[in-house]
């Protein structure tokens, strides 16, 4: 896998709220290597860390999308639903933006 360089910025990451995790009462034990602190009952996310890691992701997408792999992107909540359609029509992707709670 080739390494390239994606700009992610920690400063726009902070601005989003990315470093706000969920709350101290429910969760993973196993997240604990990537939380930095503990503020007003939330987690704080280290973002050098994620940052590194969503590096990672983009070079593995990269790859897979230049190999012709097809991709699926889903992302349901209401304020997503725009950008995850947005995002999957500009890349020719197939998407779900909605919720379907059917009845078998």
């Amino acid at each position: 896998m080739t390494r390239r360089y994606w700009n992610i910025n920690l400063e726009e990451m902070m601005e989003a709220g990315v470093h706000f995790g969920h709350g101290t009462r429910k969760w993973n034990p196993k997240m604990a290597p990537y939380i930095s602190a503990k503020r007003k009952g939330i987690h704080i996310t280290n973002l050098t860390r994620t940052a590194r890691f969503l590096s990672e992701a983009c070079d593995l997408v990269f790859d897979a999308a230049s190999r012709g792999k097809q991709f699926l992107i889903v992302g349901t909540k209401n304020k997503a639903a725009d950008s995850v359609e947005w995002a999957a029509i500009r890349a020719r992707c197939h998407y779900v933006n909605k919720k379907w709670l059917g009845v078998f």
